[in-house]
C-alpha cells in the first residue's frame, strides 16, 4: 500500500516542504511535479495524480515552489522559478536516489517552469505537462513556446479542449516544433483544471478534476513504459 509523508528539499537559498507519495517496493520511475500559480503542493488534482501514480508503483515528489515558502501568493515570472526548480530536482534525486527514470513536470505554471528547465539542459527521462498554459486567456497570438524547440526529451501533455489558457488549434501548430517527442492526451470538455462541466461534456455528465485525473493514469503509465524501455536499453 502506498504512503504519503512530508520532507524538506533544498531549493537553493531556502528549504521547502514537499509531499512524497511512495509505492510498495522499488519504484518503477520517479516523478517530481510542481503546482500551478495559484496553488501549492496540496492542490487537489496534483494530489490525486500523485496518489494514483504511487498506487501503480511510482515514487512521486510534489514540492512547493520557493516563492510559496517565502509567503508569496503570486509567482514571479516563470524563468525566475527555474533555478529553484532545478535545485529541487537535484535535492530530490540526492535524497531519494533510484536507478529508475525520473520524470519532471507539473500543473500549469509549474509545468511551464519545468519545461523551461529542461530546455536549459536539466537532465530527465521525460516531461509531464498538466494543463500547460500556452497563452493568457483571449491572447492566443502570444504563445509561450519560444523554448519548445530546445526540449529534447519525450513529453506528455494533458490538455482540456475547453481550457481558456490553451487554444488547441494554436497548440497543435506549435507542437510540430517538438516533433515525435511529444504526445498529447486531450480531455473532452476539460477546462484548465481538466474538470468537465456538464454543459461541455460529450455525454452530458459532469466530471470532477479528481475523477478525470484518475482516468488519465493509464495514459501516463503507457507513456512512462516507453521511457523505462529506453532507459534500460
Amino acid at each position: 500500500m502506498s504512503e504519503s509523508r512530508t520532507v524538506l528539499l533544498d531549493a537553493g537559498e531556502i528549504q521547502v516542504q514537499a509531499e512524497v507519495d511512495s509505492p510498495d517496493g522499488t519504484p518503477r520511475a520517479g516523478f517530481l511535479l510542481v503546482h500551478g500559480a495559484g496553488g501549492d503542493r496540496n492542490t487537489a488534482g496534483l494530489k490525486s495524480l500523485a496518489a494514483g501514480l504511487a498506487r501503480q508503483g511510482y515514487l512521486v515528489i510534489r514540492p512547493d515552489l520557493p516563492y510559496r515558502a517565502t509567503g508569496r501568493s503570486t509567482p514571479p515570472l516563470a524563468e525566475k522559478s527555474v533555478p529553484g526548480f532545478v535545485n529541487l530536482v537535484q535535492s530530490a534525486r540526492a535524497q531519494f536516489g533510484t536507478d529508475a527514470p525520473w520524470v519532471v513536470g507539473g500543473r500549469s505554471y509549474g509545468g511551464r517552469v519545468a519545461s523551461m528547465a529542461v530546455a536549459e539542459g536539466l537532465d530527465a527521462a521525460g516531461l509531464l505537462l498538466y494543463s500547460y498554459p500556452l497563452h493568457r486567456p483571449g491572447n492566443a497570438a502570444e504563445p509561450r513556446v519560444a523554448h519548445w524547440p530546445k526540449i529534447l526529451i519525450p513529453s506528455l501533455f494533458l490538455e482540456g479542449d475547453h481550457d481558456p489558457f490553451c487554444d488547441l488549434g494554436v497548440f497543435n501548430r506549435y507542437l510540430l516544433d517538438m516533433g515525435i517527442k511529444a504526445r498529447v492526451h486531450v480531455v473532452k470538455g476539460g477546462d484548465h483544471s481538466l474538470r468537465v462541466a456538464k454543459v461541455n461534456s460529450p455525454d452530458g455528465k459532469a466530471r470532477s478534476e479528481d475523477s478525470v485525473v484518475e482516468s488519465v493514469i493509464p495514459v501516463i503509465e503507457d507513456w512512462v513504459s516507453t521511457l523505462v524501455v529506453k532507459a534500460g536499453s
